[in-house]
């Protein structure tokens, strides 16, 4: 009774003109772009869960929230974080750390507390 119908995948062009909407800077659509097709493409079908593919609502809710807090522009934690990096067994962590370097977006230092002990 039901069929499936599949779905199209979108063309680079209309994804990045989807994200410039966002009000995001054409500076970081690109490499964030680049990092989802690198992405994709490393993943097989049949070996990963639905939550672990990048979508073009992913990368709309990252371009988002980089538009709304421009202070907080480390794009490798906010892809590491929609992806759930931090739960990825070892060898997809090891994949998503060498495709963000790929792309070149480095992982900036982690943040230290200057706070003194009284």
């Amino acid at each position: 009774m039901f069929f499936p119908i599949p779905s199209q995948a979108m063309d680079a062009d209309e994804e990045s003109d989807i994200l410039l909407e966002t009000g995001c800077s054409p500076n970081i659509i690109k490499p964030l772009l680049s990092f989802a097709e690198k992405y994709r493409q490393s993943l097989s079908a049949d070996t990963v869960q639905k939550n672990r593919k990048l979508g073009t609502r992913a990368l709309v809710r990252i371009a988002t929230r980089l538009t709304k807090f421009p202070q907080d522009d480390d794009l490798n934690a906010l892809i590491s974080r929609s992806l759930l990096a931090e739960f990825l067994p070892a060898m997809e962590k090891m994949t998503l750390d060498t495709l963000l370097k790929e792309v070149g977006i480095i992982k900036r230092s982690t943040w230290v507390c200057k706070c003194s002990v009284l």
